[in-house]
């Protein structure tokens, strides 16, 4: 019988604050799957921007962040689904009144 993991987010959200927290990891291929909550006034990273050697997927689950690439912003709210291409430098900033909570998903390195 294949294992199957299932994780009950509701008890992750306050171990996915200040940082990203890796749920499911693979190594062939590489993958992770995490919980992301950044808190109202929260700008991840702090200062400049991010990226990834893997593309990344992230689907917001709820609140509203800014989402920073390639000098632009967009706005993406809850049940959207983001899609950052490896090697793209990018931040995401909450500028609303509550938590924002993502799942999101690297696939290849980190």
């Amino acid at each position: 019988m294949t294992h199957v993991d299932v994780v009950d987010l509701s008890e992750k959200w306050p171990d996915s604050a200040g940082t990203p927290l890796p749920l499911v990891r693979l190594e062939d291929p590489r993958l992770e799957t995490g919980s992301y909550l950044i808190e109202p006034g929260e700008r991840v990273p702090e200062t400049g921007t991010t990226r990834h050697d893997g593309d990344e997927l992230s689907v917001v689950l709820s609140g509203t962040v800014v989402l920073g690439v390639d000098g632009a912003t967009s706005t993406v709210g809850p049940e959207t689904l983001i899609h950052i291409p490896a090697g793209v430098d990018h931040f995401s900033e909450n500028r609303g009144n509550e938590p924002v909570r993502l799942l999101y998903t690297i696939l290849g390195e980190l």
